[in-house]
């Protein structure tokens, strides 16, 4: 019983000495998991993207064949274009949301935190906004594209 106690007071003390280190690298919430879904019968569609990306700055994100993929948004601005290029097309997403600016400390600095999230254009046959707040881990679905 003492030798349990000693080996829980070590993990104790342990743990409370990395709580002086923050851990900076997942601060922002700056995730957007998007799903493709048929327009039919709402299934779950796998889509061939020969290009993926975002319009300002000029990024290629991907070159896959997807049925769900998880993009990063701007925080330095309100809004961002994401383009979804098949051989035969050209499609956009165009989001919007409110990113706004919190000190977190002097070692990790400021984290931007994003809300409200909206659709402002698409160029899909339908687009459904889950969720209106982005994520850190791009965990769950926030945006359904149907085509």
């Amino acid at each position: 019983m003492v030798k349990t106690s000693a080996w829980f007071l070590v993990f104790l003390l342990l743990t409370a000495a990395c709580l002086d280190e923050p851990d900076c690298f997942t601060l922002n919430n700056d995730l957007i998991a998007i799903s493709f879904k048929k327009l039919a019968d709402s299934s779950t569609d796998t889509v061939e993207f020969t290009r993926i990306g975002i319009d300002e700055p000029p990024l290629i994100v991907s070159e896959d064949t997807v049925s769900r993929i998880t993009l990063a948004v701007n925080y330095f601005k309100n809004e961002t274009t994401f383009r979804f290029e098949t051989e035969d097309t050209s499609r956009i997403l165009r989001l919007g949301y409110i990113s706004q600016v919190q000190f977190v400390s002097e070692d990790c600095g400021e984290r931007f935190v994003l809300s409200r999230l909206r659709v402002l254009e698409h160029s899909f046959d339908s687009v459904r906004l889950l969720s209106d707040v982005p994520t850190r881990d791009g965990a769950g679905t926030q945006i359904e594209i149907f085509q």
